[in-house]
């Protein structure tokens, strides 16, 4: 059974470095994530090691990441990087958490990557005699930041990205992977890698498209120029962008609360069937939903709802578990 679940969730990255040895996750055990002394069930006491996220689950079920490197600008090292990896691993287990809202601690939500990352990457790169070898090495580390990214895609529960100051780069590829999105009118975004001389390779390129239109998308990314959250929402890479910082916070948390006390089972499945239907075709979509109902369509989270509604009871105060 635990097997199973580490296999849809995603295995935990471990503490050293990935650059430096390619792990076979595979054979984890059981045993093995419980040496950390971590409780891989709940989300709030596992991240209490944290060093470079803040990290805090209300009542409602609503999980806050805070990106926490406040005097790097949030530049996003490796530590960051696996606690990350394994934030979005861990929510997977923790039925309590029911949305996700992903911000920062400091004035800036990510400056990027930290230039100490590609400077170990280049040094591991130099270090493996074999170019193949040292390819495929380069790949996989490639392999796991673009997974990371992708962890706020995946997770069960729905993820709102909240976004002040400077979002550049590898921040970028993070906050398209989100399902919403807002800023406020300070904050600064940039498809930075082309003055970098590096190809965006951790999902900027591959969702940012879709969100803006190619067209849009190409413009950023060849010329890197900064954009700030008003060109942000007109462009649509935001939902809604605000005077203040404490105005998006108050939005973004009502909305989250809103999220949260919506049937947990009907919610996993929702986010599983949008993200589906963006890369199928309307048919396969239509084919998937219709699977994927005729398995939960009849919940006790749907007869809680129709019972209420037949009482003419305020059908928002219905409760679900988890």
């Amino acid at each position: 059974m635990f097997r199973t679940l580490i296999g849809r969730s995603g295995i935990i990255a471990p503490r050293s470095s990935l650059l430096k040895k390619k792990v076979n996750y595979c054979s984890c055990s059981l045993r093995q994530f419980s040496v950390q002394g971590k409780d891989m069930f709940n989300f709030e006491r596992y991240a209490e090691g944290f060093e470079t996220l803040e990290v805090s689950v209300n009542n409602d079920g609503v999980a806050k990441i805070l990106l926490n490197r406040p005097d790097k600008m949030n530049a996003m090292n490796m530590k960051l990087w696996e606690e990350l990896k394994e934030s979005f691993d861990v929510v997977n287990n923790d039925s309590t958490v029911r949305c996700i809202i992903l911000s920062s601690t400091s004035k800036h939500f990510s400056s990027g990557m930290d230039l100490a990352v590609f400077a170990e990457m280049a040094q591991s790169h130099k270090q493996e005699k074999c170019p193949g070898r040292a390819s495929e090495k380069l790949e996989k580390s490639i392999e796991f930041f673009q997974d990371v990214c992708s962890g706020a895609e995946l997770c069960n529960v729905p993820v709102l990205c909240a976004i002040d100051g400077n979002a550049i780069g590898g921040a970028v590829d993070l906050l398209t992977s989100c399902c919403l999105r807002y800023c406020t009118q300070q904050a600064n975004f940039s498809v930075k890698e082309i003055d970098l001389a590096i190809v965006a390779d951790v999902g900027t390129l591959q969702r940012l498209p879709g969100i803006v239109g190619e067209q849009r998308a190409r413009e950023l990314a060849y010329t890197g120029r900064l954009f700030n959250g008003i060109e942000a929402h007109k462009m649509g890479l935001v939902l809604e962008c605000f005077e203040t910082n404490e105005q998006m916070m108050e939005t973004v948390e009502d909305v989250a609360k809103n999220i949260a006390c919506k049937s947990p089972l009907t919610m996993r499945n929702l986010k599983r069937n949008i993200l589906y239907s963006r890369d199928h075709t309307t048919q396969e979509g239509l084919e998937h939903v219709r699977m994927m109902n005729s398995s939960i369509l009849f919940s006790n989270d749907l007869t809680k709802i129709m019972t209420a509604t037949m009482k003419k009871e305020d059908v928002g105060s219905v409760t679900f578990e988890d």
